[in-house]
């Protein structure tokens, strides 16, 4: 296929060699608009001729219109149409008032249709002004091509304009003179004479009004003319631009005009050196000619305002390449097509302990780390063929040994898009790995135990439940230290660090070395154990830990005594699994672990999911239970046992679940004061409970010293409120504060927590009883009667179900009498059941009861019932 600019060379040929054409203007337009129209792609182009109507005004008509029926054919089309100046053809009258060549817009476009309606509709049009003189103004329309047109197009059209200009302006001279003064031979000779000077003034008016730089080389590249345009380009005159060469102003002069001639390249983009400093991107057209048998380049300079640099400057920083890559503290590589070495800088050669000439070819290929080379080099290929840069840490051999580098290579790209090879730069990055090292191991270690922190976990189970099925099964161990934060409070941070460092170094050596040790937080332990074939060996290791934690830790003269409770979970082949879900089971292990007196190991089991599942249904039920009036209060009356006269009631709290039905207090209970829900019900309680005694008080059921006991959470004495709250509370059901008794755990006062002994002695200065509840079922202490201000002793239900016939319950009972005796506190006694029981606590003089002999926990009307029976069975 010929190149674009012989095309257009075989079109001014094809123009200059038709004789005929010299003597007629018809058929001089016409071929050039099939010349044109083949040129840029068109299917239909006409020539339009500006003349004035009887009243001056401008219109324009039809000189010629060609059509394109196939490749090479076109026919003629009727001239019939007028275009008067209006809004719809003002684009037609702006483009010779402007003189520059425009693209039709769908108004444009919509009148042109409407010029001949024997014309094609025209759905894309550019118009292209051609002016003589005042009276011969034209129009060259082009439409139909199947691409946009864009005005830059008409640059490779001037020849062609050129050419016709100067013939048109030649047939209308001739046309003025009188036929009878020559003959036709002679015009001839006339016409040839005057050719060259229309060519001339034509072409300097045109050299005058361009607004491109116009810079004439002679064949030694000199220049030898420029028009003003260039002048103000290049802020020179043009005597002191004429008989330098073009090399003192276009960088890498001879690359570009080579490509423009050779390439049939237009609008080559390029770089032009001012003589005061500085470079301005430029886009550069050539025509070639040759006047009086000496040939000329005339270079067409167009000033580019781009924000990118394409590959023709890339051939400018070719030239200074070397020495600026001489300079960089950066080893430098370029290749050929084949990726064959054609040139390295002594930085690349220093950073790889190379010397000179020992890099040729492929050998640079060869420097890389063998468990990465093939890797790299792919990645690298499939990167630069496809016209990307590559950009990645590697190692590269130094003398015996590797260092670690940044490689980051960029594909070298012609103007055609090829890939030509490609330049890689690398730079020391042994420092900065190390240091990426650092925080790496920052990122990954706890900086107190330097074991493996919470990310390196997650990622550590990962891998190994990838391994699973290859490696056999895994197990997950999760510790917590049992009372680590009671240390921390009493013996300090200082301590506790060093028991978890002490920790730390204990578990390290309990397991083997492939076996992974995380600290994830607090005193939270996790072991990874992989490759297990039994699982006795956990049960095992699991033993062994928690041997070797409760060994003393040593901290001067004082031993620590610690121990732990372990949670252990599976994943097993055939069984997938994710390091989440693991994790989850392992926790629910923990907690069963804790729940069942801890310094012992448990497994996870479906079962304690379930169980876990449950509490957090009711968690959610719970939080919408107060709102939805399903809590009830029932009471458990309180007797003296002397008299048998009903004291009081103890109000517990039940819960009647919209499916499950009425719910166990120790089912719920637990999870209201795990949630903090535990203060709003318990708020409530205290107000309903409080209010029902004053009604049963008033009614004359009780007398006016009746109490109404309420059980307080011991997560509610971490409030401030709690004690103004309480007091509220009695004085809204006017009530005196000593109608109220309060009911703690000894879990509480294990604590003894500065609020909670704050609390208790702010109720007792009000006048409210405090009540011991569940005396010697956890870790009773006799100090605690005398350290708080304790009312009230209850002994559980679980020595007097039994003291009839069990030794050591009747012992138990009959001495925590007589202590609250001596001490001059009241002791109840609580699930007394049967008639043998009451008798037996009367003959040890206890105080008070409460007990199903009495009543069943019942709600408040049902105890009304119960007020008025037990009233008259004691009148009676």
């Amino acid at each position: 296929m010929p190149r674009r600019d012989h095309v257009l060379r075989q079109a001014i040929d094809r123009l200059k060699q038709n004789v005929a054409l010299n003597f007629d203007a018809q058929q001089l337009l016409t071929e050039m608009l099939r010349e044109i129209g083949n040129l840029t792609g068109s299917k239909f182009a006409i020539v339009l001729k500006q003349s004035l109507t009887n009243n001056d005004q401008p219109k324009y008509i039809c000189l010629a219109a060609q059509q394109q029926i196939n490749d090479d054919e076109w026919e003629g089309l009727e001239l019939s149409g007028l275009l008067h100046l209006d809004k719809s053809t003002k684009p037609f009258f702006d483009v010779l008032l402007q003189c520059r060549s425009t693209v039709l817009d769908r108004l444009g476009l919509r009148r042109l249709s409407n010029f001949n309606s024997h014309w094609p509709t025209v759905n894309r049009a550019m118009i292209i002004p051609m002016g003589l003189d005042k009276r011969n103004q034209y129009l060259i329309c082009i439409a139909n091509s199947d691409k946009n047109y864009h005005i830059e197009e008409v640059q490779r059209l001037w020849p062609i304009l050129i050419h016709v200009s100067t013939q048109l302006q030649l047939l209308l001279s001739y046309a003025t003179q009188t036929p009878s003064k020559a003959t036709e031979g002679e015009g001839k000779v006339n016409i040839v004479a005057q050719e060259d000077d229309i060519w001339r003034k034509i072409f300097y008016q045109l050299e005058k009004a361009n607004p491109l730089a116009m810079i004439t080389l002679n064949s030694e590249k000199i220049i030898c003319r420029v028009n003003e345009s260039a002048e103000n380009l290049l802020s020179m005159s043009g005597t002191e631009l004429l008989q330098k060469p073009i090399e003192e102003f276009l960088l890498n002069h001879k690359v570009i005009l080579q490509s423009l001639k050779n390439t049939s390249a237009t609008n080559m983009v390029s770089r032009v050196r001012k003589p005061m400093g500085g470079v301005i991107d430029v886009k550069l057209n050539l025509v070639h000619y040759e006047e009086q048998g000496m040939k000329y380049d005339l270079l067409l300079i167009e000033k580019f305002e781009s924000p990118t640099v394409n590959q023709n400057a890339v051939a400018l920083a070719l030239e200074r390449f070397q020495v600026l890559a001489s300079m960089l503290p950066t080893g430098i590589l370029q290749t050929d097509a084949n990726w064959q070495t054609e040139y390295v800088n002594q930085r690349w050669l220093e950073i790889t302990d190379c010397k000179a000439g020992e890099i040729h070819g492929l050998d640079w290929m060869q420097q890389f780390h063998p468990d990465e080379a093939e890797e790299l080099l792919t990645q690298l290929h499939n990167s630069i063929t496809g016209g990307h840069e590559f950009i990645r840490e590697c190692q590269m051999k130094n003398r015996q040994t590797y260092k670690w580098v940044m490689l980051h290579a960029t594909p070298i790209i012609d103007v055609k898009g090829d890939v030509k090879g490609l330049i890689a730069t690398v730079s020391d990055f042994s420092k900065q790995h190390e240091a990426e090292e650092r925080l790496r191991e920052m990122a990954e270690k706890d900086p107190l135990t330097g074991l493996s922190n919470r990310a390196c976990f997650f990622d550590r189970l990962d891998h190994a439940l990838d391994r699973v099925e290859r490696h056999g099964s895994l197990a997950l161990l999760a510790l917590d230290l049992d009372g680590f934060k009671h240390i921390n409070d009493t013996l300090g941070h200082d301590v506790g660090d060093f028991i978890l460092i002490e920790v730390a170094k204990r578990l390290r050596n309990s397991v083997r070395i492939e076996d992974t040790v995380c600290r994830v937080g607090g005193d939270e332990f996790l072991v990874i154990i992989e490759g297990l074939e039994d699982a006795s060996v956990v049960a095992s290791l699991a033993e062994k830990i928690l041997h070797v934690l409760e060994v003393p830790y040593q901290l001067g003269s004082k031993e620590i005594f610690i121990s732990t409770s372990i949670g252990i979970s599976f994943s097993v082949t055939g069984r997938k699994t994710t390091s989440k879900n693991l994790l989850k089971q392992a926790d629910l292990a923990l907690y069963r672990a804790k729940d069942a007196g801890r310094n012992n190991y448990q497994y996870y089991s479906p079962e304690l999911e379930q169980a876990s599942r449950r509490k957090l249904e009711l968690s959610n039920d719970l939080h919408r239970a107060l709102g939805k009036q399903e809590f009830e209060i029932y009471y458990q009356a309180q007797l003296d046992i002397d008299s048998n006269q009903i004291k009081g009631f103890e109000a517990l709290l039940r819960w009647h679940h919209p499916v499950n039905g009425l719910t166990s207090p120790t089912e719920f209970i637990p999870v209201l004061e795990e949630s903090g829900l535990i203060s709003s019900v318990s708020h409530w309680m205290c107000q309903q409970s409080f209010q029902q005694l004053r009604e049963w008080i008033d009614s004359g059921l009780l007398d006016e010293h009746a109490v109404m006991s309420v059980n307080i959470s011991p997560r509610q004495f971490y409030d401030e409120h709690l004690v103004e709250q309480l007091h509220e509370a009695i004085l809204n059901a006017n009530l005196r504060c000593a109608n109220v008794v309060v009911e703690v755990t000894e879990t509480l006062l294990l604590k003894e927590h500065n609020l909670t002994i704050k609390h208790l002695n702010q109720l007792h200065d009000l006048g409210i009883k405090i009540a011991l509840d569940d005396f010697g079922t956890g870790f009773s202490s006799l100090s605690y009667l005398k350290k708080f201000p304790i009312d009230i002793i209850k002994i559980d239900r679980s020595f007097i179900k039994d003291i009839t016939t069990d030794e050591s319950d009747s012992l138990i009972t009959r001495a925590v009498i007589k202590l609250g005796e001596s001490l001059g506190l009241t002791v109840l006694a609580e699930g007394v059941d049967t008639e043998q029981i009451l008798a037996l606590l009367k003959l040890w003089h206890c105080e008070k009861y409460q007990g199903y002999l009495i009543n069943q926990p019942l709600p408040s009307g049902k105890v009304k019932a119960l007020l008025k029976d037990h009233n008259k069975f004691q009148k009676a």
